[in-house]
């Protein structure tokens, strides 16, 4: 009988859907196949792109492929790209203000983005800081301080006229705008050493290391996507944009060091927001001197009265209130 009840078992344990249904048989009906295969849009470069006012040769298959892959990274970053759309609306302005008083491309507005990704505190790993990511010697080379007390190349606006400079500079030197960036990217001498070493005075044909090669490339893609977001698939609203920043700015003159936290009591407000607005101070107060200050919007005249004798606080020069 014992014998009996053991077969019975058996073969309930072997029935494909029975009560013991064996590891690895299905326990219920089989997933039905996806009836759709999500597909992603194919987003393409335009056949023609220009570059500070020059054509990029994309009838060359070498430079049309470069180009290709730093568009297809940049277009499929969808949290970096739309970072930089965000932030472009808030520094751009002053760039382009810049650029057009100078009688300069527009175009290189998108240095910035490329070499920081718009973020006004951005270290790289070798030192260099900022939005334009100067290296210490040579932001103190374009009048910047770089000190223990300040660095200037945080300060947006200085650290924006200094990059210019360079850039004009550079294109004095090489006469014309992509080996210009590459020289801002790699260093003046590389790229001369380069030129005279190959025989050749165009970029697109020059060999240089392939950061600074992607460089380029990095920035001609920034371009095509920043300048019709839309089109390739960046619709952001425009309550989601980030503003310039509100502030006033005053110059203040400083016969000893003062604490930032008296700054944002005078200021009424506190020291974190004084270090955002003025993040070239180093430390936690700021060294004898003269300096331009960013404040609270509509705080200079509570600031002013809550300067002592020895700390006297002035309007900047007219076009710094923002």
């Amino acid at each position: 009988m014992a014998l009996l009840i053991l077969f019975v078992l058996a073969g309930l344990w072997l029935l494909p859907s029975g009560v013991g249904a064996g590891p690895g048989l299905p326990l219920g009906p089989p997933t039905a196949a996806p009836s759709e295969i999500v597909r992603f849009p194919y987003f393409a470069a335009p056949a023609q792109v220009y570059l500070c006012g020059e054509p990029v040769p994309l009838e060359e298959p070498e430079v049309r492929e470069a180009l290709d892959r730093e568009f297809t990274i940049e277009v499929w970053s969808r949290t970096q790209t739309t970072m930089w759309l965000k932030r472009a609306h808030r520094y751009f302005p002053e760039i382009e203000k810049k650029l057009r008083a100078r009688r300069l491309p527009l175009d290189l507005k998108y240095v910035a983005v490329v070499e920081s990704d718009l973020r006004t505190q951005a270290r790289s790993g070798v030192g260099a800081l900022g939005i334009w990511q100067f290296m210490g010697p040579t932001a103190q080379g374009f009048q910047l301080r770089v000190d223990k007390a300040v660095d200037q190349r945080l300060e947006f606006g200085l650290a924006t006229d200094a990059a210019l400079n360079y850039l004009e500079k550079l294109h004095r030197l090489f006469h014309n705008w992509p080996l210009a960036l590459a020289a801002y990217n790699a260093g003046e001498g590389r790229v001369q050493k380069a030129i005279a070493a190959q025989g050749v005075n165009n970029f697109y044909h020059l060999s240089l290391p392939d950061e600074t090669e992607r460089y380029i490339h990095r920035i001609v893609a920034a371009k095509i996507i920043m300048e019709d977001p839309e089109r390739y698939g960046f619709a952001i609203p425009g309550d989601q944009l980030y503003p310039p920043l509100s502030y006033d700015e005053v110059s203040i003159t400083l016969a000893q060091e003062v604490p930032v936290r008296k700054l944002a009591e005078a200021s009424g407000t506190y020291y974190k927001a004084i270090k955002t607005l003025n993040p070239w101070i180093k430390s936690d107060s700021l060294a004898p001197g003269t300096f331009r200050l960013k404040i609270p919007q509509g705080s200079t005249p509570r600031f002013q009265a809550a300067m002592r004798p020895g700390e006297t606080a002035a309007p900047a020069a007219p076009g710094a209130k923002k």
